[in-house]
C-alpha cells in the first residue's frame, strides 16, 4: 500500500502553489517527504518574484546586514553568490565600503565546503551543479570563519533551515551538532532569505544544524521572535 504523503506546508501569508513544468528538483530524500514538498513550494515562490521585487528585497537586506556587521568589526565573512532565484546577500559591501569584511565563498570539496576569498576579479569556474566558485585564493575552513551567511530554501522563526537538498552545509557544519547555539565552536550561523520563505515550523532531521539567527528583507528571526534590527552583541548574548 502506498504511504500517504503529508499535507502541503503552511506558508506565512501565502497559499501553496504547484510545480511548473521544466522545474528541476532534487529527488525526494529518505529523510523527509515533507521537506521535498516545502522545497517545491518555495522554489515556485521565489521564481515568481519579479526582478524589481528581488532588487528591492536585496536592498533592504543590505541595510539590515550592514547594520549588523558594523556592530562588530570582523575581517572575514563566509557568504555565497545568489543562484537560482536566491536573494543576493552581498549588497552590504556597497554600503560599508572599505570597512566591509572580506567575502569568502564556498567551494565544493568532495562532499563538504571550503571557503575561498573572493573579489570581483577572482577567477571563477562552475562546479558540478553549475554554481560559480572561486578557482583559487586564500582559504578558510568553516571553523575558522567568524560568521557564515547561509542560503536557504525555507526556514522557521526558530532557526531551523531547509537547504537545497544536497546536505553540503550540514556535513560541513557537523561539528556544531549537539552544541547549544552561540555556545558552540566555530562561526555564528546566519541564514539569509526572502521573508516569504518563512514557514510556521520545520521538523528537523538528526543531522540538521540549527542556525543562530535568520535575516530577511523584512526582519531578523531568533528563537521564535522577530526583530527589525539585531546587533552582534545582542545575538551572542541572547
Amino acid at each position: 500500500m502506498t504511504a500517504k504523503l503529508p499535507p502541503e506546508p503552511k506558508v506565512q501569508g501565502q497559499k501553496p502553489v504547484t510545480m511548473s513544468a521544466g522545474d528541476v528538483l532534487h529527488p525526494p530524500s529518505p529523510d523527509s517527504e515533507n521537506h521535498f514538498r516545502i522545497r517545491r513550494v518555495m522554489r515556485e515562490r521565489c521564481a515568481a518574484l519579479s526582478a524589481e521585487n528581488r532588487n528591492e528585497a536585496a536592498r533592504r537586506l543590505a541595510h539590515r546586514l550592514s547594520g549588523f556587521l558594523e556592530s562588530h568589526q570582523i575581517e572575514k565573512l563566509g557568504s555565497y553568490l545568489p543562484f537560482r532565484n536566491e536573494i543576493d546577500p552581498n549588497g552590504f559591501k556597497l554600503l560599508m565600503g572599505p570597512t566591509a569584511p572580506s567575502i569568502y565563498l564556498p567551494r565544493l570539496m568532495d562532499e563538504t565546503l571550503l571557503f575561498v576569498r573572493w573579489e570581483p576579479q577572482t577567477p571563477m569556474a562552475a562546479n558540478r551543479f553549475g554554481i560559480p566558485e572561486p578557482v583559487h585564493g586564500p582559504t578558510l575552513t568553516a571553523e575558522e570563519c567568524p560568521c557564515l551567511l547561509l542560503p536557504l530554501t525555507a526556514f522557521d522563526p526558530f532557526g531551523r533551515r531547509i537547504g537545497s537538498g544536497g546536505g553540503f552545509y550540514d556535513r560541513t557544519l557537523a561539528f556544531r551538532l549537539g552544541s547549544s547555539p552561540r555556545r558552540s565552536p566555530g562561526p555564528l550561523l546566519i541564514g539569509v532569505g526572502y521573508d516569504c520563505q518563512c514557514i510556521e515550523r520545520i521538523d528537523p532531521n538528526p543531522w540538521d544544524v540549527t542556525l543562530d539567527a535568520i535575516v530577511t528583507d523584512r526582519s531578523w528571526y531568533q528563537d521564535g521572535q522577530t526583530f527589525p534590527d539585531l546587533t552582534w552583541e545582542r545575538l551572542v548574548a541572547h
